[in-house]
């Protein structure tokens, strides 16, 4: 889709996720905290722990840290009690235990609703990660210098990558497998200004001499156990969340139904009408938009979906949305004149529209969304998705965590705590 600018269904907009607040309240009480571009939450963390024995695992792993907080913090000030909702852990409680018992409240990606609000979150800054990086793509930059030979200045972030790769020996990954390019290249411009090494972060007295040492010691690349670069790759935003160990102790169960009219009241103003993928069409769930394709395109999604992965039907789908933009049958290829034409085509009853072949579809450009603005893609993760775990992925950085209780790691100083936080 790189020849065209970003596409956008008509009735709905998607709301930028890459954007995070400079301050976040408690989620039980009205402090609030300042966290800053480093989006650093330790000191709100801390104080949930300190001041209400309140525990978030794997908080690392929440992929819209405001929305999360906003979600539970509508919940549990409203007339949920805490216990209705986390898992409660008693200290002290043995035997041979001497010390006064506390309760500590503990919300964990094992509890239903919290795993269910975490696909969400990840899903929907997936999707405004895969916008940026497309539009990325379909726009120029403003002419930029290389950042070691100074003569040659390029508009196409790609054209820029491969040059300092091929000509100085100097990759920082193949373009297409990043995101926020303009940032990381003002990263790492700054770097080199202030003649710092940009693989051991040592600082040099003149250019010459850091050049030199970056040749000799093979240090053209960027130090992979330096957490902000995490940011700028693609496959740190794909990866599953690792679930949380379990826990002794009560867990509220909650009706599901209650569950999901609580979900779509907090989204209120978010617009989650589902489009046809062949007409103007909309409904308001996937099963409902399965029973409308199915009935009038003779297209029957869960049946094709079936036994494919969560990525393989994000591809599936961005596919024949591609497809039928283009007005090009997603099964035979032919190019029709019109929109019209190519539904009269798929109309036809020696027609199989369920007869898609994967050669087609199943191609990394498919991970894109033809449109900034599609739920369908959404909805897949929430109602039918499966996230497969079996795909290989390469992470820029090793983390080892201590040897240490999750209560004994929080109540640390927050200079211990920073190399946790990412």
């Amino acid at each position: 889709m790189s020849n065209f600018e970003p596409l956008f269904l008509r009735d709905a907009c998607t709301q930028d996720l890459a954007e995070q607040p400079d301050e976040i309240a408690c989620i039980l009480c009205n402090t609030s905290f300042q966290i800053g571009r480093s989006q650093n939450f330790q000191n709100v963390l801390k104080h949930l722990l300190t001041e209400h024995k309140f525990v978030i695992s794997n908080f690392k792993n929440v992929a819209d840290p405001a929305r999360y907080f906003a979600y539970w913090r509508n919940k549990l000030q409203g007339c949920v009690p805490i216990k209705d909702v986390c898992a409660v852990i008693k200290t002290n409680s043995g035997a041979s235990d001497t010390g006064e018992s506390e309760y500590y409240y503990l919300l964990s990606d094992t509890l239903p609703e919290d795993a269910s609000l975490r696909k969400v979150l990840s899903m929907k800054k997936l999707a405004a990660i895969l916008s940026h990086q497309e539009k990325e793509r379909c726009t120029l930059l403003s002419k930029r210098m290389c950042l070691f030979c100074k003569k040659v200045s390029e508009e196409s972030r790609a054209k820029l990558l491969n040059h300092m790769a091929h000509e100085h020996n100097f990759s920082v990954g193949r373009p297409e497998n990043l995101v926020y390019i303009d940032e990381l290249l003002d990263i790492l411009e700054d770097k080199l200004k202030n003649l710092q090494c940009l693989y051991c972060e040592r600082t040099f007295r003149d250019w010459q001499t850091l050049k030199e040492h970056m040749r000799k010691k093979q240090h053209k690349q960027i130090n992979p156990h330096n957490a902000v670069y995490d940011k700028y790759y693609i496959v740190n935003y794909v990866g599953p969340s690792p679930s949380a160990p379990e826990v002794d102790g009560p867990i509220g169960v909650h009706d599901s139904d209650t569950e999901d009219e609580e979900w779509e009241e907090w989204e209120e103003q978010e617009h989650t009408n589902m489009v046809c993928l062949f007409c103007s069409d909309g409904r308001p769930t996937l099963e409902s938009i399965g029973k409308h394709m199915k009935g009038a395109h003779q297209f029957d999604l869960p049946s094709i979906a079936k036994g494919l992965d969560f990525y393989q039907q994000i591809k599936l789908i961005n596919f024949i949305r591609k497809q039928v933009f283009l007005h090009v049958c997603f099964v035979c290829s032919k190019r029709l004149p019109s929109h019209h034409d190519l539904v009269l085509h798929l109309s036809s009853r020696e027609h199989n529209n369920n007869d898609v072949d994967s050669l087609l579809w199943d191609q990394p450009q498919y991970y894109f969304p033809t449109y900034e603005n599609d739920q369908l893609l959404c909805a897949l993760e929430v109602e039918n998705g499966h996230v497969s775990t079996d795909e290989k992925y390469v992470v820029p950085e090793d983390i080892v965590l201590p040897d240490r209780t999750l209560l004994h790691l929080l109540k640390e100083p927050e200079a211990e705590l920073k190399g946790d936080a990412h």
